[in-house]
């Protein structure tokens, strides 16, 4: 069988310079205004949205059907199913990762059915000291949140009660070695596995039972870390990224032998912004870049499937939709939320 070259076609979208979360059970996607991008009117104002994903619809325009004001503009955004079984969380909560050291707590179910929102903020998170670049729920255990930032800490956040979250001692940043905290993420398979990279070229593996680093590796140039993302299907797995524009290239490590990376992926010609490895097919990942570039990978062969067409600005942020093959969601400095389906087909080849 031989893979035909895919189709990425825009099915929705809406005009707004956001980070993007979907929720990860119901038709929604939070958005929240990016730092550092900047909009026709050059608004400094800072907002959170829901959308819903109405795909029956014939609108291009995503509908808004929840919002608030933020103090501050989001670096991170991550929407987790806590609380998802009982009646006041029943759509999980919303965390921002936020230009202040600050992490938000947001209720969705309180943007989407009240139009008082001032009690829509369930808690702010104060530890950190500089800008919220490390942010996610723990897909297995998702009472709990890690968060990391500018000064190198780890949070991780117990928030079983959502309006009382309480916080175990901070992971030290390698010894204080790995520096700015750029990504961080669980492990999808080992619940008590996290990883953190940084911008001083230094990728972290955590063990929570421990309190300790499992690992802690670096490639031969110490290039800057933006991005990584764990292998959905072989736990030991993960890539990474660097933004720097004179190594592009996406180096995949096995934990099992950190002295080299096992794979190269090379297609960019600048540095990458961000990743998101398919959940549901552990086949494909999609990066984006500085070279307005946003591909979708083979990661068994390393060799581009498709592309978004050509855009005059980058995109910062990609996600692959939970619950549709092949939907995913790209945003860019141009202003647009893009929504786009991947049509990827086989032909059977004759000889």
């Amino acid at each position: 069988m031989a893979r035909e070259l895919p189709k990425m076609e825009g099915i929705k979208g809406a005009p707004r310079s956001a980070l993007v979360a979907f929720s990860p059970d119901s038709p929604f996607l939070a958005a929240g205004t990016m730092a550092g991008a900047v909009d026709l009117s050059f608004s400094s104002s800072a907002n959170l949205e829901i959308f819903k994903l109405d795909f029956e619809s014939d609108k291009w325009e995503l509908p808004v059907v929840g919002e608030c004001t933020s103090n501050e503009r989001f670096n991170r955004l991550s929407w987790g199913n806590i609380g998802s079984g009982t009646e006041e969380y029943s759509l999980g909560l919303i965390a921002g990762g936020l230009v202040d050291g600050c992490v938000n707590l947001w209720n969705p179910l309180s943007l989407i059915s009240s139009r008082n929102n001032e009690n829509a903020v369930v808690a702010r998170l104060q530890k950190h000291t500089g800008p919220v670049r490390g942010l996610e729920f723990n897909k297995i255990s998702p009472n709990l949140l890690a968060s990391g930032a500018e000064e190198g800490d780890i949070c991780i956040w117990d928030i079983a009660k959502p309006a009382e979250p309480s916080l175990f001692p901070s992971l030290k940043g390698g010894s204080g070695a790995q520096g700015e905290v750029s990504f961080l993420s669980w492990n999808p398979k080992v619940q008590h596995i996290l990883a953190s990279t940084s911008y001083s070229g230094t990728t972290v593996i955590w063990d929570l039972k421990r309190q300790k680093p499992v690992i802690s590796f670096s490639d031969s140039i110490r290039r800057r870390c933006s991005v990584f993302q764990w292998n959905p299907e072989a736990p030991t797995q993960l890539i990474v990224a660097s933004d720097d524009d004179r190594s592009p290239s996406l180096r995949v490590w096995d934990m099992r032998n950190t002295i080299s990376p096992t794979k190269e992926f090379i297609g960019h010609s600048k540095g990458v912004i961000a990743m998101s490895w398919c959940p549901i097919d552990g086949a494909f990942l999609l990066t984006c870049a500085k070279d307005n570039r946003t591909i979708c990978w083979d990661t068994f062969t390393g060799e581009i499937v498709c592309e978004l067409p050509a855009s005059t600005n980058w995109n910062f942020d990609v996600h692959w939709y939970p619950k549709i093959p092949g939907v995913i969601s790209a945003s860019s400095f141009d202003g647009k939320i893009g929504i786009y389906n991947i049509e990827v087909k086989y032909s059977i080849v004759r000889f």
